[in-house]
């Protein structure tokens, strides 16, 4: 295979990761406070996950006062409304990511995030940063890290 048939395999290989990723009319909300997810929109249905606050969820569909939300591993779950809020989070997905110093894989790596630690979102990827979000742990430390190796975006 030659360097462009390579290069085109790349291009359309992350193509296809992009078009995988959930529709863009779903909206992402993190959990306000420790809180419950039910089976059915109701108190009194069976209970399924205990969400820790700050956990990042995709909304995908919404009733009076409750939300049906999708976690990090596929899970749907319903969760009264009160409980999310619009702060964002973002959540490393299976693999751990390289957080860098600056939106290029090239760049200093500035720390490691293992899969499932929750990260604060300063600045959604944009046409300066390509596929790649800022991010801050909670000890303080910014950088970079690619949008697919994260959940909540």
């Amino acid at each position: 295979m030659n360097t462009l048939q390579k290069a085109l395999t790349a291009a359309l290989t992350l193509s296809a990761a992009l078009l995988a990723r959930p529709a863009i009319a779903q909206f992402k909300q993190t959990i306000d406070a420790a809180t419950i997810g039910f089976e059915a929109p109701s108190t009194r249905a069976t209970r399924q996950f205990i969400y820790s606050r700050g956990t990042p969820l995709e909304v995908v569909v919404s009733i009076e006062g409750w939300f049906k939300v999708r976690d990090a591993q596929g899970a749907l779950v319903w969760m009264e409304r009160r409980a999310l809020t619009d702060r964002t989070q973002v959540q490393v997905g299976a693999q751990p990511a390289d957080v860098h110093a600056a939106p290029d894989a090239v760049s200093p790596i500035v720390f490691r995030a293992d899969s499932g630690v929750i990260l604060q979102l300063v600045a959604p990827p944009s046409a300066a940063t390509g596929l790649y979000a800022q991010v801050r742990h909670r000890d303080g430390t910014t950088g970079f890290v690619r949008i697919d190796a994260l959940f909540g975006l």
